[in-house]
């Protein structure tokens, strides 16, 4: 079975600092971290199987996304060995801004 690589984008490493921001002053910083660290590991298993977003091309060409949680969302493409992290978007933050 192929394996992809997994990159996050500074766009997208900056939304997850945000979001461990926002968790931490609205409950702990170890509540944040842990929520965060389980995005980040959830983007990690789409290196065995990227196609499983759902596409999302009125967002870019390429863009899949994938929810964890229910309230966030992984914005991703995948590119020959790479899945590439693009946005995390949470609470039903707009990702159409992401990519303009």
């Amino acid at each position: 079975m192929k394996t992809y690589d997994v990159m996050w984008r500074p766009q997208a490493r900056g939304d997850l600092l945000s979001l461990y921001e926002w968790i931490a002053e609205q409950a702990d910083p170890d509540t944040a971290y842990e929520y965060v660290s389980k995005i980040e590991a959830h983007a990690a298993a789409l290196s065995s199987y990227p196609e499983r977003g759902t596409a999302r091309e009125d967002l870019a060409p390429g863009v899949r996304t994938i929810p964890y949680r229910r309230r966030t969302v992984i914005a991703y493409r995948v590119l020959d060995d790479l899945v590439e992290i693009l946005a995390i978007a949470h609470a039903g933050r707009d990702l159409g801004g992401a990519f303009n």
